[in-house]
């Protein structure tokens, strides 16, 4: 049976039939796309911090030195904590898949 749900595209990896929950017909490949309020809140600061980005960049050709300079230091800020976020965002997924059973 689990072969027969498996080619029906219902089944996932080595997961137990019982990872599939029949009152919501979720597979286990459904849930892995489904997000924490962790990982949420974390894909929101990514966003926030990516949409300041680029409009500093914008607004950077237009400066002059002095205000280049403080913009391309901000510009350095916001990439060290893009980096500190996807940090986050990994450690967050993994733990999803952790509580999903998949680790």
């Amino acid at each position: 049976m689990k072969k027969d749900r498996f080619e029906e595209g219902l089944g996932c990896c080595a997961c137990n039939e019982e990872t599939i929950a029949p009152s919501t017909g979720l597979t286990c490949a459904d849930k892995k796309n489904i997000f924490t309020r962790r990982e949420q809140e974390v894909l929101d600061e990514i966003r926030e911090a990516s949409l300041c980005a680029s409009a500093l960049k914008q607004e950077i050709s237009r400066m002059d030195e002095r205000g280049r300079e403080e913009a391309l230091i901000e510009l350095e800020r916001l990439r060290r904590l893009r980096a500190e976020l996807e940090k986050e965002r990994l450690a967050a997924s993994e733990e999803r898949m952790r509580l999903l059973g998949h680790l």
